[in-house]
């Protein structure tokens, strides 16, 4: 947050979004969290955005791997340090798949 409220302040819903569409090249953090902020803050519809990946992993620089059971997971667990903001403001706006009523960041700080 910095001190500032346009952390926690919603943005406007943009003039004609819903005639818009997005594409992302690669399916690496930077394209998977700008249609996560293109859905919460730009207020675009989800089937309206398409990433494109040519390898069989997505995730880019992430180092991970698909598990069936479990989904995309990121190997080696990276530490989540006190200045990632950005990064706790996405993950606050993902609803958990396996806790009803929470975040991906409640279950990152509940771990």
């Amino acid at each position: 947050s910095s001190g500032t409220m346009e952390a926690f302040a919603r943005p406007r819903k943009p003039e004609g979004v819903e005639n818009k569409t997005a594409w992302f090249v690669g399916a690496g953090l930077a394209s998977m969290a700008s249609a996560a902020f293109m859905i919460r803050d730009g207020q675009m519809d989800g089937s309206k955005i398409s990433i494109l990946e040519r390898l069989k992993l997505p995730g880019g620089a992430l180092d991970g791997i698909d598990e069936p059971k479990k989904g995309f997971v990121i190997r080696g667990g990276r530490e989540v340090d006190d200045h990632y903001e950005c990064l706790w403001d996405l993950y606050r706006s993902i609803p958990s798949i396996e806790v009803d009523g929470a975040s991906v960041l409640d279950e990152f700080y509940w771990l």
